[in-house]
């Protein structure tokens, strides 16, 4: 489907405002002339744990500051952060922490917020977000999926955490669990499109007009209305964000 069309149908569900969310270097110039078409699309620059494997953290760094200045409409860093699984073909740990220390200084610098990417990496992504220092830091921990133990955690240091179509699924129990106590003023819904569908849509391609979806099953968990999800949902993302 065509943006055009996307960005149409997202609208159409009520969607006003959406956020494209850099991984790559090539990613980043992509959300970037996206939010440059489009008035209701915003973006984010970064480098996911596996991306750009040919390059150094120093070259990255020069990178990411000039496409962080590129376009008034960055409003993130990331998608960023530790990715720990048993494919042997991305970065170690310790290259995947020196490129995420990279990210939380940058962020920062720049004041904006990081947007979180954390697979089996609890102890090395608090680590590097106490040693850097929280003072002036702030984000969201992106498809949040852990436990409440560990929500608390990123809640403590006054990051919020994103819910996306795998609350919907009938083996995430414990993440609903999560839903339920995370503050109102602490949480916020995203797609992660073209990934992570919503139930009934398993196996297709992802759109954020699911986002909708999304907010309909927090409401349930919650024992909110759907207008009640929708309003902190959209306030707290733009707070964080800084959406104008």
């Amino acid at each position: 489907m065509p943006p055009d069309q996307i960005i149409k149908e997202a609208n159409l569900a009520g969607v006003e405002k959406m956020i494209s969310i850099g991984t790559s270097i090539k990613d980043n110039e992509d959300v970037i002339s996206l939010s440059d078409k489009y008035a209701c699309v915003f973006h984010t620059v970064g480098i996911y744990p596996h991306d750009d494997l040919d390059h150094e953290v120093p070259d990255l760094k020069e990178i990411l500051i000039k496409q962080i200045n590129k376009s008034g409409k960055a409003v993130g860093i990331g998608e960023c952060g530790i990715d720990v699984t048993n494919w042997k073909g991305g970065r170690s740990l310790e290259d995947q922490e020196a490129l995420f220390e990279m990210q939380i200084k940058l962020a920062k610098e720049y004041r904006l917020p990081l947007v979180i990417h954390n697979r089996n990496g609890d102890a090395p992504v608090f680590k590097l977000l106490n040693d850097t220092g929280v003072e002036w830091l702030r984000g969201v921990s992106h498809c949040f999926s852990s436990s409440w133990e560990t929500a608390e955690k990123f809640l403590d240091l006054g990051f919020y955490l994103s819910f996306s179509g795998n609350t919907t699924y009938p083996s995430a129990k414990s993440l609903r669990e999560v839903v339920k106590k995370v503050p109102l003023e602490m949480f916020i819904l995203e797609t992660d499109s073209p990934y992570l569908p919503p139930q009934e849509h398993r196996g297709k391609i992802n759109y954020p007009k699911y986002v909708k979806i999304v907010a309909e099953e927090v409401a349930q968990v919650k024992q909110k209305s759907l207008e009640e999800i929708e309003k902190f949902s959209y306030e707290n993302t733009c707070r964080l964000f800084n959406l104008l």
